[in-house]
């Protein structure tokens, strides 16, 4: 879509030059605009077409997949409308409307996918979480049982579209190792049921003095 509307966004200048080559120099043929019935009705029917995809999309939009898909049938929408109006304005009014109404909805159009591709580029890069999503694993894991005396670190961060989290979790030194590991797969477990999380990795601890740099290599 970001060539696309590139390529659109040249072919619109062109017309542009043209026609002011025409009017102003009287060189080439005359501008004009052909907007049939059957190419408005084609239009017409894409746009409520789209439409209808994009509000079924929204009950779904927390799927990132969708979201993307949403986002492409909204920008259909509007580039079928804008260029519709903008084609019929420009042949009852001002031939230069067709062309503007291209560059404009083209140039937003390519905004939308860089912001949307530079987003996914930082999440494909390990992108840490926001805090409120880190909050709520903190919560997850104080909530989940009470022999947790400490949590040491918590550290979650984009797996493409889900989460990696990894919890440092503090419990007793004398506690048998048993018990130790069933408290942290159910940890695990409990924080991978989270429809957000891909993996979790739960360490336990019986102390929590050290610096988390520690026990990882500094890259």
């Amino acid at each position: 879509m970001g060539v696309a509307s590139v390529q659109l966004i040249v072919g619109a200048c062109g017309r542009i030059a043209a026609a002011y080559q025409f009017h102003v120099h009287g060189i080439g043929s005359e501008p004009l605009l052909d907007v049939s019935l059957t190419s408005a009705l084609i239009m017409v029917g894409t746009v409520v077409v789209k439409f209808s995809l994009f509000c079924i999309c929204q009950k779904y939009k927390s799927d990132p997949s969708i979201t993307v898909l949403a986002m492409d049938h909204r920008n259909d929408c509007l580039s079928n409308t804008v260029a519709l109006a903008c084609a019929w304005l420009g042949n009852k009014f001002w031939y230069y409307l067709d062309p503007i109404g291209a560059i404009l909805v083209s140039i937003y159009i390519l905004y939308t996918w860089v912001s949307t591709g530079w987003d996914h580029l930082s999440k494909l890069s390990g992108k840490s979480a926001k805090p409120e999503f880190i909050n709520r694993i903190i919560k997850v894991c104080i909530d989940h049982d009470p022999r947790i005396s400490h949590l040491d670190t918590v550290y979650v961060y984009h797996f493409g579209t889900k989460f990696l989290v990894e919890v440092h979790i503090v419990l007793d030194e004398s506690m048998p190792l048993k018990v130790a590991h069933d408290i942290s797969e159910s940890l695990q477990i409990n924080i991978e049921s989270l429809p957000e999380v891909e993996r979790a990795f739960v360490h336990t601890d019986y102390e929590y003095d050290h610096q988390p740099q520690d026990e990882h290599k500094i890259v």
